[in-house]
């Protein structure tokens, strides 16, 4: 199910706090190395077009930090997929960040560096199980 991002913060609260995922993605990049890690979400909150996601270790060790969507639209939570939001203007979490350059490609910097990539077709950001 697509949701309006008057919607988003709502159905996130009630669906996704607390539920562990340990996969993140922008525009498929892995931000955290897949099952590596588990995070959950403890809260949700919406500032104009943006939409911020406070995430906690699994373990609760660590102090939360904020993961930011910019315009996000098609907004799913799926059973196997774990939420999913098909497309953004930025994806930012801790140190890394991702901008849609021309919705064809992606800018990404981490600490590892810059780079544009094509987005290939996938979703701006995933939160998997």
């Amino acid at each position: 199910m697509l949701l309006r991002m008057e919607d988003f913060a709502p159905r996130l609260r009630s669906q996704w706090i607390g539920r562990p995922f340990g996969d993140v993605r922008f525009w498929g990049f892995a931000v955290v190395r897949p099952n590596d890690q588990s995070f959950v979400t403890v809260s949700v909150q919406t500032e104009a077009d943006r939409l911020d996601l406070t995430l906690l270790h699994a373990s609760q060790q660590g102090l939360p930090q904020v993961l930011s969507i910019w315009s996000p639209r098609g907004l799913r939570i799926e059973q196997d997929q774990g939420l999913v939001v098909e497309q953004a203007a930025r994806v930012s979490w801790g140190d890394c960040d991702a901008w849609s350059e021309d919705g064809m490609c992606y800018r990404l910097r981490t600490p590892r560096g810059e780079g544009s990539f094509p987005m290939h077709m996938a979703p701006a950001l995933r939160l998997g199980c």
